[in-house]
């Protein structure tokens, strides 16, 4: 039986936005939250429950890690049965019935949403992902993310029901405007033109959303860049030598482009930059732009969820701020120090922890082996965890670098498959990720005072820039023969340096070094000082930048 009328405009139709997040697709998968909302012009305060899973089974680490649901949050979680009475009752609140329903990705819900009905079914269905597949052929990703933002609406970083609700009720306006413009304005004419076949496409050239004529403006000139959505809030900033050829290698591309970058670009319908004199200050722009603007898609040089410690002199303890029993310092990774830390006890926690890390036997194994392949940790005159730094600095000398992980160490699922021999080679690479975090920490210490000149490969131009207090105090242009002038901060004491330090500054200095490796890799002419002694350059700056 069919109540309401079918002909109401969908611009004035109630109807309800359903979300589901579970532990994996049906018929595997458990449900692990829901949500709903009526809409009409606006949306509803949106309802979303977690829900109580089966006995025994516990959320996948990898859906924890994207929804950000936790097995303590589980605790308030409802069954599903009542869940389900609730949604049902405001379907039924609904004038016209059975319910319209909106569901992005519907082919994902409707499993679980069947199961719960156990053969009453109160909602019709459609699907905006489907939907704007048809409107928008096109577009390279119809996610919700991809659609929302495309329509200029940001999503949350987690995938929670309440905040997909709201995404899918934005995305569903939008998608009814387009519709009338092919029209479809009614609910009942959705459906036929949902079932109408659509003929088939070519494969063609990837179009991309943002206009031709933005990206081609941009300059031929070092800076960095931000890609907007519609509403100009920022999907992604990076920087570039030249402008112009880097934002513009992004639509060149059409094969073998990742996901993530797709759904990015999905979105991205604008572009602003700042030009800077060089690629080295861009470079030291960048990771402050990252930080004031939190892009979703920037991954490196973020601030979310990131904090520095320092440690003691052999990494045994750490804390979060310098002190006297732990002076050195900054480290970025708690995490590495935390191992690092276990693996001086030769605990099993030294690579990881759970079913995802080897057994004890297999973790035993290994580290015999460690021990009795090097000499270093057989000394009976040094801590645990100097000798585990002596091992990873003498690796360092002799070469060893990125770890090696070979086919037969991953098997056919992508997992690890635990080795002695493999537990003895992540244990090496561990010992020398600490001991290089060390010189490193020593090291950008020694920089958040100095001053660096410079010229660009191919550039008449010298430059000169100015750290004080691990910030850009003055960036210039300088004659060709001029030298780096005295620091102002040369004569800061160490701990007052190691206490200035934030996150920000931190990524800074390590641009910086990263910037200066580049140069010299380039065979430009660079030059750094860091007090009152001579500048370093050419083979001794190459040296000190070799440890780092």
């Amino acid at each position: 039986m069919v109540l309401g009328s079918r002909s109401e405009p969908l611009s004035h139709l109630e109807v309800l936005v359903v979300d589901c997040q579970a532990t994996a697709a049906a018929p595997r998968g458990h449900l692990l939250e829901i949500g709903w909302a009526q809409v009409r012009d606006t949306v509803t305060h949106p309802h979303a429950c977690l829900i109580a899973l089966p006995d025994g089974e516990q959320i996948p680490p990898a859906v924890s890690r994207i929804t950000g649901i936790s097995e303590h949050m589980m605790r308030s979680a409802v069954d599903r049965q009542l869940a389900w009475r609730a949604l049902s009752d405001q379907a039924a609140s609904l004038t016209q019935q059975p319910a319209p329903t909106v569901i992005h990705f519907a082919r994902f819900e409707q499993p679980f949403l069947r199961t719960l009905g156990a053969g009453v079914f109160p909602l019709d269905v459609v699907c905006t992902r489907d939907i704007a597949r048809r409107l928008l052929p096109d577009l390279p990703r119809c996610s919700l993310r991809a659609l929302a933002g495309y329509f200029g609406r940001a999503v949350g970083a987690l995938r929670r029901s309440a905040d997909h609700v709201e995404a899918t009720a934005f995305v569903w306006q939008e998608l009814i405007r387009l519709l009338d413009t092919k029209g479809v304005s009614t609910w009942s004419a959705l459906h036929d033109w949902l079932a109408a076949p659509v003929e088939p496409t070519r494969c063609r050239r990837r179009v991309w959303p943002m206009p031709r004529d933005v990206r081609l403006s941009v300059p031929q000139a070092p800076g960095i860049y931000r890609m907007l959505r519609t509403d100009g809030s920022v999907l992604y900033v990076g920087k570039a030598a030249s402008l112009h050829h880097r934002v513009n290698s992004y639509f060149r591309k059409q094969n073998g482009v990742p996901e993530r970058l797709l759904e990015m670009l999905s979105q991205a319908r604008g572009i602003s930059f700042d030009v800077t004199p060089s690629p080295l200050e861009a470079a030291l722009l960048e990771p402050d732009e990252i930080k004031r603007h939190r892009p979703p898609y920037n991954v490196a040089l973020t601030i979310h969820d990131r904090s520095l410690s320092f440690t003691s002199l052999d990494l045994s303890a750490r804390s979060p701020q310098p002190s006297p029993q732990c002076p050195l310092g900054p480290f970025a990774s708690a995490e590495m120090l935390d191992q690092f830390a276990a693996l001086a006890r030769a605990g099993r926690v030294a690579l990881t922890s759970g079913s995802r890390g080897p057994d004890d036997g297999t973790f035993t194994a290994g580290y015999d082996r460690l021990c009795a392949t090097h000499p270093e940790l057989s000394r009976v005159d040094l801590s645990a965890h100097a000798k585990l730094l002596r091992l990873g600095t003498r690796l360092w000398r002799e070469g060893r670098r990125d770890r090696d992980v070979d086919e037969d160490d991953v098997n056919e699922r992508g997992l690890t498959v635990w080795t002695p021999e493999f537990v003895q080679v992540s244990l090496e690479w561990l010992a020398l990720r600490a001991a290089l975090a060390r010189r490193r920490a020593i090291w950008l210490t020694r920089l958040v005072d100095a001053s660096v000149v410079w010229r660009e490969p191919g550039d008449s131009c010298t430059r000169l820039i100015v750290i004080e207090k691990g910030e850009v105090a003055l960036s210039t242009v300088v004659d060709a023969d001029a030298l780096p002038p005295i620091p102002p901060g040369y004569h800061r004491p160490v701990a007052a340096r190691r206490q200035a330090f934030t996150v920000a500054s931190f990524d800074r200095l390590r641009v910086l070094t990263t910037e200066l490796k580049r140069l010299l890799g380039a065979g430009a002419p660079v030059a750094l000082r860091l007090g009152v002694g001579p500048a370093l350059d050419g083979s001794r700056l190459a040296s000190a930048l070799w440890w780092v």
